[in-house]
């Protein structure tokens, strides 16, 4: 087990054909490799001089891990061992997110930058100053947009000029957000409770946490429409 707080998870869950995993990370500066067949630990890598913040699979042969220590490290599965030491950052890495082609990623940390990976060369291939500290970067499917939380806002961006796409003002502190599945649409988490979708025109749709308390972290699933459904709150609830 972990000594402290567990920071980041990740799984290949979206790899076909692969051996399942699991990955951890957290205060301790310890990965943790889990098989998700066994459910058994497979091993541990320490190489990082601070808390492990975030976790992201590569394609189908690496993952790269994410540090407090302004290091990104990208690691090859076959042999667990560390391929590219990607330093840059000067202030602690908040969040990575790998291209679908495994081959570039992107990077935020406290010093404002978002910064472009070569995977391949294990080189920086650009770097832009962010508009606030940014905690999470994440592509969407296609990889021709990606998302930045800054507070309490969330910023999509065009990859191939770097210009807003649009941006949604949340009113509380964005916790977590990702795009989802298939489409533009963005679901986000906040402090105040609220788990919220958002297009280009606003909010399309929002639910509050019982009892209130932040929502900390979503994730999003691929599930068959419902054709017989004509509104998001159909749709969700054709599940119960």
């Amino acid at each position: 087990a972990h000594q402290g707080c567990i920071r980041c998870v990740a799984t290949n869950s979206h790899v076909e054909d692969a051996q399942p995993l699991l990955l951890t990370g957290g205060d301790d500066e310890v990965i943790r490799a889990f098989s998700l067949s066994t459910f058994r630990q497979l091993g541990e890598l320490s190489k990082h001089a601070g808390t492990v913040t975030d976790l992201c699979f590569c394609g189908s042969k690496h993952f790269a891990s994410a540090s407090a220590d302004g290091t990104i490290l990208l690691w090859r599965l076959k042999e667990w061992t560390c391929v590219h030491v990607l330093g840059g950052h000067d202030k602690p890495v908040h969040s990575v997110d790998a291209h679908p082609s495994g081959r570039m990623l992107l990077s935020t940390g406290a010093d404002r930058t978002l910064r472009l990976w070569d995977l391949v060369e294990g080189r920086s291939a650009h770097i832009t100053r962010t508009k606030g500290e940014a905690s999470k970067v994440c592509w969407n499917g296609p990889a021709t947009s990606y998302l930045l939380i800054l507070g309490a806002r969330v910023e999509v961006l065009d990859v191939e000029t770097s210009t807003p796409e649009f941006e949604v003002s949340v009113g509380a502190r964005v916790l977590d957000a990702c795009f989802l599945a298939g489409t533009d649409f963005v679901a986000t988490a906040d402090g105040a409770g609220c788990i919220s979708v958002w297009s280009a025109q606003g909010c399309v749709w929002r639910r509050s946490r019982r009892g209130g308390g932040r929502v900390k972290a979503l994730a999003g699933l691929r599930v068959s429409p419902c054709e017989q459904c004509a509104s998001l709150d159909e749709w969700a609830a054709s599940f119960r």
